[in-house]
């Protein structure tokens, strides 16, 4: 998977949890913030995403738009969602193979005084110069109830 994938539900499930401890009641209204991002760019080396290990390395470039909101609440409740969307380009650094496409990453998560969730989805739709396509989709869900129990599963498909 993408590092950005990656590293962006981890931040963001980490992030929430810590920001929202519960508070006493009151009237206050929620606190909200939004970040827009157009046309980031960003480099690095990690796997074109698949739901077979063993990929090889690449150097990919994405170009993407990105919308963050989150709405916190005086008691401790928090609602969060985030989608990114763009184009990557690939290029496989042992065998110089290059891919380009399409990508979305979209999550939300949620927490009470109770309860935490959280929904991730990671798409990837491409073609290598070869001719042969990506496609790839993969959605993460946790869950952890009153009692703590802790919920979670993921399903990839290519």
């Amino acid at each position: 998977m993408f590092r950005f994938a990656r590293l962006g539900l981890v931040a963001l499930a980490a992030a929430f949890t810590l920001i929202a401890a519960p508070v006493a009641a009151s009237a206050q209204p929620p606190t909200n913030e939004t970040v827009t991002e157009h046309s980031a760019t960003e480099t690095f080396v990690d796997v074109v995403p698949t739901c077979e290990p063993g990929a090889p390395l690449a150097e990919i470039t994405l170009t993407y738009n990105e919308v963050e909101h989150a709405t916190v609440f005086e008691d401790g409740r928090v609602h969060a969602t985030f989608t990114q969307t763009g184009t990557f380009a690939a290029v496989e650094l042992e065998s110089g193979a290059t891919a380009s496409g399409h990508f979305t990453v979209w999550g939300n998560f949620n927490q009470s005084n109770q309860t935490v969730n959280g929904t991730f989805t990671f798409s990837v739709h491409g073609t290598y110069e070869d001719g042969t396509r990506i496609d790839f989709h993969d959605t993460d869900h946790f869950n952890v109830t009153p009692n703590g129990a802790e919920f979670f599963f993921t399903h990839c498909h290519d």
